[in-house]
């Protein structure tokens, strides 16, 4: 797999992040199946063992991962998944703060993307799958703050960000986290995505794992087949009836 643009000779890699809300509530499931938070650990292990099947994609692809409650932590660094041993767990605690997640985000972008450049690495803008399971617990306008430093125009790492809404979380409160957003004109924009009502929140994370995973593939493959022009790709028809 050839990840290099034409006259620079650095390999070209796809950055992903997955964004885990580990409120309290996602520690409470159905009766007779995983809890949300069970499901979310299948995430990473789901997409580290499709890329480790496939050398190229081990080549192309980065992946981190970001949980957030009262706060926001690092819970994987960006990497090359072959060096991710052994493979973090989320735990939940605490609220549900967005302001938390938007800022780590931020600082840990540009942390990355340094340490990408100083690896002789060229990167894409990252895509961040952000999972959540209900309304953010902290202010309104802290968390638009933040959100709008991470997402400013200016800032030329700014994310691809597709939000997953289980549990209580709605379209009209996810709506607000997409970017780029077809509101402001993006000629490729990106959009949220709610689980029905009634459907197992646990079993609705399972099938981000699969979008993820599928997402992941199909981006690897836009990179050798247009080189420069290829990009971050999402593949929202694993999404079955069950999302909105």
């Amino acid at each position: 797999m050839s990840g290099s643009s034409h006259g620079d000779d650095r390999l070209l890699v796809l950055p992903f992040y997955v964004v885990v809300d580990v409120s309290l509530s996602m520690s409470v499931g159905a009766d007779d199946g995983m809890t949300p938070i069970e499901a979310a650990n299948k995430i990473l292990p789901t997409v580290i063992d499709g890329i480790e099947k496939s050398p190229t994609l081990g080549d192309v692809v980065r992946l981190g991962a970001v949980d957030f409650s009262d706060d926001a932590r690092v819970v994987m660094r960006l990497d090359d998944v072959r060096n991710i041993d052994p493979i973090p767990q989320f735990a939940v605690r605490g609220a549900t703060s967005y302001e938390a997640a938007f800022r780590l985000l931020r600082q840990e972008i540009e942390k990355d993307y340094a340490t990408l450049r100083g690896d002789n690495l060229k990167a894409y803008r990252p895509a961040i799958f952000f999972i959540t399971d209900g309304e953010p617990t902290d202010d309104h306008d802290d968390i638009v703050r933040a959100f709008k430093d991470l997402t400013d125009p200016a800032f030329k790492l700014r994310p691809n960000i597709i939000p997953f809404g289980i549990g209580t979380a709605t379209k009209a409160q996810l709506d607000q986290w997409v970017h780029p957003n077809a509101a402001d004109g993006a000629k490729k924009p990106m959009r949220s995505y709610v689980a029905g009502d009634g459907v197992d929140a646990a079993k609705a994370i399972t099938k981000v794992a699969e979008v993820l995973l599928s997402s992941v593939i199909a981006s690897a493959q836009s990179v050798t087949d247009h080189g420069s022009g290829g990009g971050f790709v999402l593949k929202d028809e694993d999404l079955d009836s069950d999302w909105n």
